[in-house]
């Protein structure tokens, strides 16, 4: 009966989980069709495992000629091994195979996580429940604003578990995670070598899956190792925090780019901007107040203020989990210094739980929020182990009903981004005439593309699906054609920390420039082979007059092969 429990959770999770991924990619009427986010980060992964496949380490596929730095594509490496040993299209592997295993992968681990910490099957099966329909309070905001309970999945920032595989990086990192865990705890008892070896090659290589949970590794390991030889004068966690270390420096250091910094210390910034934007819970008279207490220097009434909001980010982000934080407490507090189960997980919760909480990213502010995703997760093993607890010890009726709410009430946030992606039509499209451009495009010898800069205001102009080149700044022309491309999706550029505004610049001052010289100048100088044109744009020049020749035209795009 439990196995068939367990088959039954894990099929609805990966069901639940995984409509937008699964319908992405497709074809339909309308042409290639990409649902979400997916238009923007599923399409920057296509163009990644293009351009690993035509060199290691990979150049940026927006930044022609340029390393990628400050990017973590082991998941990306893998997708392109994958199709390498296969000869299938990566985008199966990105949109369909993938995404199934992880869920796969994150409903059994889970069950065997939970087993090994609390030997409860109800807890186990519970804790799957929640590593897959965990959601937050953002239905609460949603109706006070709007009258509805269907929507609010991110209100209180963080995605929820529903979202997991639209970030391919976090969803095979959270899966090493537990393996990582899982192990650790088998090491503990056993302090094989065998198994030191393989935790300090996983915990070293996490960093490359996903930055984020390669640090909270290494912040876990390394509190350990100090308690380790404060409470034991034992030794042995040094050294496999020691060797993880190395290998983790190994694989991010050289593609990294610390010249500027990569994060900035600035506390609250989540958590006010929580408040403060209409599009997440949005309470102007809390920001009003907070710049009035500032300016009058009523520090009191700050504190308070700050703390009701400090309250409210960590309750609505948790949901329902929020039960899991007081039993967790309780748990930790006789496990802390004992070097018990539970200390891995402790020193990995409160480090996913603080950072984001205390720093933010340069380029993309909100992106720490990642952090939080963890500690979600995390959350989901206490809430089953307190509903457990709830079964034992209240009487038998009153026990199912609690549960039963509390079930009932968990994934309704969720629920609603899960509906809207059953949505027939893809919102975003590439076309079939840009399709088949790109796709003879790629059959050409190799060489840089140029494209127009991506123009926001072109959206409005057209219908859902919006075509790709209206839909996001991403970097299709690079995914399709395989080729590398002079400047494109200039927002992973900043998140990345790339010095792409020169580039910017250059491109969009040739499309409007009518100094013939420069423009051809422009191209020579920039090894620029391809000239990459859709419909909706122009050139400000007979293109007759260009040192340029048109080799491919139909009704949505001209391709241009620049004469050297």
């Amino acid at each position: 009966m439990i196995k068939f429990i367990l088959a039954l959770l894990i099929l609805t999770g990966v069901i639940f989980q995984n409509p937008a991924m699964i319908k992405t990619g497709g074809t339909y009427d309308s042409g290639v069709g990409y649902w979400g986010p997916l238009a923007r980060d599923g399409v920057w992964h296509e163009a990644l495992v293009g351009q690993i496949l035509r060199s290691f380490p990979p150049d940026n596929p927006g930044l022609a000629g340029l390393k990628l730095t400050n990017y973590h594509y082991f998941y990306d490496l893998v997708v392109a091994g994958a199709t390498l040993i296969t000869g299938i299209a990566p985008s199966f592997f990105i949109y369909r195979f993938f995404p199934v295993v992880f869920s796969v992968l994150l409903g059994l681990l889970t069950y065997l996580l939970a087993w090994r910490l609390f030997k409860s099957k109800l807890v186990s099966l519970l804790a799957v429940f929640f590593a897959y329909f965990g959601s937050s309070f953002g239905w609460i905001v949603e109706y006070i604003k709007r009258g509805s309970i269907w929507a609010g999945e991110s209100a209180f920032w963080a995605n929820q578990p529903v979202s997991m595989n639209l970030n391919p990086p976090f969803a095979i990192s959270l899966v090493l995670l537990i393996g990582i865990i899982l192990m650790f705890l088998r090491y503990q008892k056993t302090r094989s070598k065998v198994l030191f070896f393989v935790l300090s090659l996983l915990s070293g290589t996490l960093i490359g899956f996903k930055v984020y949970a390669g640090i909270l590794v290494l912040f876990a390991l390394a509190a350990l190792s100090i308690e380790a030889i404060l409470v034991k004068k034992n030794f042995d966690l040094l050294k496999l925090f020691g060797l993880s270390l190395i290998i983790s420096a190994f694989v991010f250091l050289p593609q990294a780019s610390l010249g500027r910094g990569l994060i900035e210390f600035k506390p609250l910034w989540l958590i006010d901007s929580m408040i403060d934007a209409g599009d997440r819970v949005g309470i102007p008279n809390f920001t009003a107040r907070r710049f009035a207490y500032l300016n009058s220097d009523k520090w009191l009434h700050l504190f308070l203020l700050e703390t009701l909001s400090f309250l409210m980010f960590v309750a609505g982000n948790l949901g329902t989990r929020v039960l899991g934080v007081f039993w967790a407490f309780k748990i930790w507090k006789k496990e802390l210094f004992k070097l018990g189960d539970f200390c891995f997980i402790f020193w990995m919760s409160l480090a996913a739980f603080l950072l984001p909480i205390l720093f933010i990213q340069k380029g993309n502010t909100w992106n720490t929020i990642q952090f939080f995703y963890y500690f979600l997760y995390f959350s989901s093993l206490f809430t089953a182990y307190a509903l457990g607890q709830i079964y034992e010890k209240l009487p038998k009726a009153a026990s199912v009903i609690i549960i039963g709410v509390v079930l009932v009430i968990t994934p309704i946030s969720s629920i609603a981004t899960f509906r809207s992606w059953l949505y027939p039509n893809p919102p975003a499209k590439l076309t079939k005439g840009e399709l088949a451009g790109l796709e003879f495009l790629k059959e050409q010898e190799d060489g840089v593309v140029l494209k127009h800069p991506f123009d926001p205001d072109l959206r409005g102009k057209f219908e859902d699906p919006y075509p790709l080149a209206v839909y996001a700044d991403n970097a299709y022309v690079s995914a399709y054609s395989g080729k590398p491309v002079f400047i494109e999706d200039v927002e992973q550029q900043i998140v990345l920390g790339s010095d792409y505004k020169p580039r910017l610049e250059n491109a969009e001052r040739f499309f409007i420039e009518k100094n013939l010289s420069w423009s051809n100048d422009f191209l020579k100088e920039n090894n620029i082979k391809y000239v990459y044109l859709p419909e909706i744009y122009f050139l400000p020049i007979a293109e007759q007059e260009y040192i340029m020749r048109k080799i491919f035209e139909n009704e949505e795009v001209n391709i241009y092969r620049v004469l050297q």
